[in-house]
């Protein structure tokens, strides 16, 4: 296999992002610096080594949490008072630096820190990288809970597109639940993508709750809580991105 892959495969990053860690230098196979992103690797009898830390191929990972509004979704910031990481069960880390028996694993795109629900990990980094893009068509459903009243005029405008500072911003779906909730769906997204859709037709909003991702609900997870994935789980979420070819990342639109 193409030594992106492997990376991938190991838990590094996307695969995408891992192509760039090989064309940086961050990546020797058997004590040598590889730049080339044709190289082949076999990682049963090549020794792989990203960093510094030579990398291990075990099973994959999956595990969903319940986020609560006031946690961040990083790794990267040391000024960052509360992250999502610090929620995430003791065998399960953040930096690939660290060793011993736990196991890194990343968030599959982000929520902000004032939004809270559904946020997958994973180490499986081509499955995260299919999750989020756009070309996938995996659904992500929100519950938005606005200050006033939603008028049903405002849907099309939703479904048909606004322009947005950084370009045009659309929702698929939009099913009103109440006067003030709303859930809405989207298939891409861009930096907090729902809120600025909303503030766009004058709403404040007071609430976003992630309730899917795909075929993967919330269901009843406490708040702050998380689950690792059952096998049917698992199989339905690589089956949302089955027969479709790998294409870059995006972001979450919370």
């Amino acid at each position: 296999m193409r030594i992106s892959r492997a990376l991938a495969l190991a838990g590094i990053d996307s695969r995408r992002k891992c192509e760039l860690h090989v064309t940086n230098g961050a990546v020797k196979v058997n004590g040598e610096v590889v730049f080339d992103l044709g190289r082949q690797v076999d990682p049963e009898k090549d020794s792989i080594s990203f960093r510094g830390k030579r990398l291990t191929f075990g099973g994959h990972i999956y595990y969903v949490m319940n986020k609560p509004v006031g946690y961040m979704t990083t790794a990267s910031d040391p000024h960052a008072p509360k992250t999502v990481y610090d929620l995430l069960p003791r065998t399960l880390v953040k930096s690939s630096r660290q060793t011993g028996t736990r196991t890194r694993v990343f968030p599959v795109g982000r929520l902000d820190k004032d939004s809270m629900g559904l946020l997958l990990f994973t180490n499986d980094g081509e499955l995260a990288n299919k999750l989020i893009h756009p070309r996938y068509h995996v659904s992500k459903w929100y519950e938005v809970r606005v200050h006033r009243a939603f008028e049903r005029s405002d849907i099309p405008k939703m479904v048909g597109g606004l322009r947005l500072e950084d370009g045009w911003a659309r929702v698929e779906r939009v099913h009103p639940v109440s006067p003030r909730i709303i859930h809405v769906s989207l298939a891409e997204g861009k930096k907090r993508e729902v809120r600025r859709i909303f503030e766009k037709l004058e709403y404040k909003v007071l609430r976003l709750v992630r309730f899917a991702f795909g075929p993967l609900t919330l269901g009843s997870l406490p708040l702050g809580k998380g689950r690792f994935l059952n096998k049917n789980e698992i199989r339905a979420l690589k089956q949302a991105v089955a027969g479709t070819e790998d294409t870059e990342e995006n972001e979450d639109g919370s």
